[in-house]
Order: C-alpha cells, then sequence, then structure tokens
C-alpha cells in the first residue's frame, strides 16, 4: 500500500478552499468567496422570513421541517466565516505538520507507529466527502423527480422545492419554479461544500497532532539510565506539540461552539419531524438526521482522542525506567508528568469540551427540547376544535 504522506490527504482540502475562493497558499479572497456567502445569505433571509411569518404552535410541524435546513446553512456560512478569519494560522498549523510528518515517514520506527492513523484518515477523509455528495445530491434533486414523476404519471403539476421547505413566494409557472429551484440546490451546495471542508479539514489536523503525542509517548516509556540525552529533544518536541495543539483550538474553537450549539436544535427539530411528520417524510428526515448526528460524533471523537493521547505522555513518563535515572533526568521526568496531567483539549469557545461526553450532552439537550416540543405541540384538527 502507498504511503500517504500530508500532500496527499490534503490535497481535496486546498482544492475546496479554491472552489469556494480563499486560495489556501495566499491570504487574498476573491470575488467568488464573497457570490457563495451572498447566495447563502438570501436563502437564509428567505427562510427566516418565512419562519417568522409562520411562527405559531399551530405551525409548529411546518416550522420543525423547516428549522434544520436554516440550521445548516447558518451553520456552514458561521464556520467559513471564523475559518477564512484564522487561515493564516491554519497555513502556519499545516505547515509545521507537514514538516514533521515528512520526518515521521522518513523514519522506519516512527511510521509503524502511526502508519494505520495517516492510512485510515485518507479513506475517512475520502468518503466524507463522498457521503455528503450522495447526501447533497439526494436532497437536491429527489424533490424534482417527484415532480417530474407525477406530472408525466398523473398530469399533475406540483411544484416540488429541495429540503421539504415552502418558500414565501408564488410558484406557479415553470420559469419562476426552475429559477427558485436553482437558487435553493445552489445554497445547498455551498452549505455542504463549507461544512465537510472545515470539518475535513479539523480532522486531519486533529489527528495528525495525535500522531505525534503517540510517538512521543512511545518514546518516554522505552527510556532508561542510558538513553537519557535524548530526553532535552523530546521535551522540546513536547512543548512545541502543545503550542501547536493550543494553534488548533484557536482555529477551531468558535466553529466548535456553532456545532454544540446548532447541532441540538437540528436533532431536536428532525427528531420532532421523525415522530409526527406524515410517513413519506421519513426516509429523508432519518437521512439528515443521520448526518447531523455523524457529524457530531466525528467532531467528539476526534476530540476524545486528542485528550486521550496528550494524557498518555504522563503514562509513559512513569512507565519508563525513571527510578534508574539521575537526579535531574527524574526532574525532568516528574514536569512531563505534572504537565500531561492538563491534556490538550478542543473546546466550544471554553464553555464545553469537546468529547464523548459532550456529544451525550448535546443528545440529552436535544431530548430536553424535544420533550418541550411535544408538550406544546396541538395538531391542526385539534387546534381549531
Amino acid at each position: 500500500m502507498d504511503i500517504p504522506n500530508f500532500e496527499d490527504i490534503f490535497k481535496q482540502i486546498k482544492i475546496n478552499f479554491w472552489v469556494f475562493g480563499i486560495p489556501y497558499d495566499e491570504m487574498k479572497i476573491t470575488k467568488r468567496y464573497y457570490i457563495f456567502l451572498v447566495i447563502i445569505l438570501s436563502v437564509l433571509l428567505v427562510e427566516l422570513v418565512f419562519i417568522c411569518s409562520k411562527l405559531s404552535v399551530e405551525n409548529l410541524l411546518l416550522l420543525t421541517k423547516l428549522a434544520p435546513c436554516f440550521c445548516i446553512g447558518l451553520l456552514s456560512m458561521l464556520k467559513v466565516v471564523f475559518v477564512t478569519k484564522k487561515r493564516r494560522n491554519i497555513l502556519e498549523l499545516t505547515t509545521a505538520l507537514n514538516r514533521l510528518c515528512t520526518e515521521i515517514i522518513n523514519n522506519e520506527t516512527k511510521w509503524n507507529l502511526v502508519k494505520k492513523e495517516f492510512i485510515f484518515i485518507k479513506y475517512l477523509v475520502k468518503y466524507f466527502f463522498l457521503l455528503n455528495a450522495i447526501l447533497v445530491l439526494i436532497y437536491n434533486f429527489l424533490p424534482l423527480v417527484l415532480t417530474l414523476y407525477i406530472y408525466f404519471s398523473k398530469g399533475e403539476k406540483i411544484y416540488s422545492l429541495p429540503f421539504g421547505v415552502s418558500m414565501p413566494y408564488v410558484k406557479d409557472y415553470w420559469y419562476t419554479y426552475t429559477a427558485k429551484y436553482t437558487h435553493l440546490i445552489s445554497g445547498g451546495f455551498i452549505c455542504i461544500l463549507y461544512i465537510s471542508t472545515v470539518d475535513a479539514l479539523q480532522y486531519i489536523l486533529t489527528s495528525r497532532i495525535c500522531c505525534h503525542f503517540t510517538i512521543i509517548s512511545n518514546e518516554i516509556e522505552c527510556l532508561d539510565e542510558n538513553s537519557t540525552h535524548h530526553l532535552r529533544d523530546i521535551v522540546k518536541r513536547h512543548q512545541h506539540l502543545l503550542q501547536l495543539s493550543q494553534n488548533l483550538e484557536e482555529i477551531f474553537c468558535a466553529p466548535n461552539l456553532f456545532i454544540v450549539l446548532i447541532g441540538s436544535l437540528e436533532i431536536c427539530a428532525l427528531g420532532f419531524s421523525l415522530t409526527i411528520g406524515e410517513w413519506e417524510q421519513i426516509p429523508g428526515v432519518v437521512l439528515f438526521l443521520s448526518s447531523v448526528f455523524l457529524q457530531i460524533f466525528m467532531i467528539s471523537a476526534f476530540g476524545e482522542n486528542l485528550i486521550g493521547e496528550s494524557r498518555k505522555i504522563g503514562e509513559a513518563a512513569f512507565s519508563c525506567k525513571w527510578y534508574k535515572m539521575d537526579k535531574k533526568s527524574k526532574s525532568t521526568i516528574l514536569l512531563l508528568m505534572i504537565r500531561a496531567n492538563r491534556p490538550q483539549q478542543l473546546t466550544a469557545y471554553k464553555f464545553s469540551v469537546i468529547s464523548y461526553e459532550s456529544f451525550t450532552r448535546i443528545i440529552g439537550t436535544s431530548w430536553s427540547y424535544f420533550t418541550i416540543l411535544k408538550t406544546v405541540y396541538t395538531p391542526p384538527e385539534n387546534f381549531h376544535e
């Protein structure tokens, strides 16, 4: 199997950055970037106007159908804006990791420790983009397929729009329907492009940092009285890795906060639509709900992995033959153990640590919102009675 280097894994990320208007290796912003943001913003404004016009308990089911689409559009725009703001930090971090990864590939011992992780992240990113492409194609074109099927099989003109949402303007003619449909699917493609790219970027960078923690842990664990001369270099590399981890946290703390806040609302609304809505909507809702679960779970899994791998530094220091070392080396080992007691973390802007615990907390919050919706919801027929 070919060894996947950093550039091979990062190639699609760079292509996507160029597509939405912020070339990865440059600090300029092209006109395409602003055009894409205007498209998403216009879709969000139209949906927001519709939400405000239908804001009542009687229309609760209709609003929960629209809410996930609005949330994912808002999430994508916020993510890309904050990542654009931090693009210089991203370039510096990836340059440093690329240099470190080259050293790993050229060292057989280090490579054997992390090659499975390198290969895993390569295929994860590949199939992650493929999965998102399939999801957006289904959501964007399924309504068009249904419209054409009904027209040719029954002769009825039913103009269905993507994502199962109704728009606050008339769509009685094929040319207005085509314009609105094109507008919506453009927004859908851009949203998925933004979200999948930012998430994949976080997966890659977090995975690489975790790999280096693994290598340092292994080197520390193998230390004895005859190899203490390596300790100084290990400490320097550990400090450098801690700084890279802080840079990673600084880049993604805001996007992580938006995932935590908006993810709960998405799961709540989709769960409500799944249990209360009509049966023909179930496949689409289940697909949408699965993608939201996957997004939150993947971020939580990589956050948990970063905590675990950085904490292993202390465990490795305790497991090495420190008792046979000189006094100065013992002090250094002790400092490593103390520092490892504060593991590196990804946070939601310091409000919450991204981990498996945060994943369960998001699910719990979603369930709380869901029970409130179920309590206040009254079916339209009962409402009129």
